[in-house]
């Protein structure tokens, strides 16, 4: 996958959680990236994500910021 394409995955993963009613609620980077836990705000239900692209990491942590706004 070209670096482009990783990106705008990534950002994608991110914003579909978003969308379903995911919050950010932790994360831990590792030598392989950021691992990311998402929480369902309705049922509880996390998911976890491994942010391996630098600018995706970068949305991210804006994102983050932004939720606690």
């Amino acid at each position: 996958m070209s670096n482009n394409a990783a990106l705008q995955s990534e950002k994608q993963e991110i914003d579909n959680l978003i969308k379903k009613g995911y919050v950010m609620t932790s994360s831990k980077g590792t030598f392989d990236g950021d691992v990311v836990v998402f929480e369902n705000k309705m049922t509880f239900e996390k998911k976890t994500l491994l942010l391996t692209h630098p600018d995706s990491r970068k949305y991210f942590a804006t994102l983050y910021i932004q939720q606690y706004k």
